[in-house]
């Protein structure tokens, strides 16, 4: 195998190494989910909830069997850093940006779970303010570091701020924007009829808008890693 061919399959582990991770935080915030949304009178081993709280994780099981067993070796890290400190910097960077959205969902459900009650009078308590506080904080995050705008991205501005990934950053911000367009008019109609549904739905409505700039923001750059490998 020459040295370029291991290059490549030591960045294919690593990756499989980073979407095992993904699936792991997945799997522990639907299991978390379940247990939070499951009736306090209910038992955790029946009903929906217990279905999704042992999906939840059984996934989280098998992902981190396969972190286990696709965690990065020397082989990995040299391949990761083969391509200049610039471009490892950018990759660690997309990486981040595509795990935070799946990092986030299971809080914004919980969120809307306590946005229910608290419509409904069961709880009044500050703890859920200070809960949708801490939700919007977190999903916010997500489009201020496709911007750079966080602490870490003006540390490294010259290796985060070149012209093509400004080009990525317009791209995944008129998606978001697209999609918060059309979830807000969404809730806005539905509010009409169901306007308790429209206030509880926001947090996703949010949450998908600012995944999709991540995710489109992350799809862009890896598919251009990808070109440079292909021309390589």
């Amino acid at each position: 195998m020459s040295d370029r061919d291991g290059d490549i399959v030591e960045r294919r582990r690593a990756m499989k190494f980073k979407l095992a991770l993904v699936g792991l935080l997945l799997g522990v915030a639907a299991g978390l989910v379940g247990v939070v949304l499951a009736p306090s009178d209910a038992s955790l081993t029946e009903g929906p909830m217990a279905f999704l709280i042992g999906l939840g994780f059984g996934v989280a099981v098998a992902c981190g069997i396969a972190a286990v067993i696709f965690r990065p070796t020397e082989a990995t890290r040299r391949a990761a850093s083969g391509s200049g400190y610039r471009d490892r910097v950018q990759r660690e960077r997309t990486t981040m940006i595509m795990v935070l959205p799946a990092s986030t969902l299971g809080l914004t459900v919980i969120a809307m779970a306590r946005a229910e009650e608290w419509l409904s009078g069961e709880d009044r308590s500050w703890g859920g303010v200070l809960l949708a506080a801490v939700v919007v904080i977190n999903i916010l995050l997500l489009p201020m570091m496709v911007m750079g705008w966080d602490v870490q991205a003006r540390k490294m501005k010259r290796f985060l701020d070149d012209e093509l990934t400004r080009t990525y950053r317009a791209s995944a911000i008129t998606c978001a924007f697209w999609m918060l367009l059309v979830g807000v008019t969404g809730a806005y109609l539905a509010g009409l009829w169901y306007p308790n549904a429209a206030v509880i739905a926001l947090p996703m409505i949010l949450w998908v808008a600012c995944a999709t700039a991540a995710l489109r923001f992350a799809q862009l750059h890896r598919r251009a890693e990808r070109d440079m490998e292909a021309d390589d």
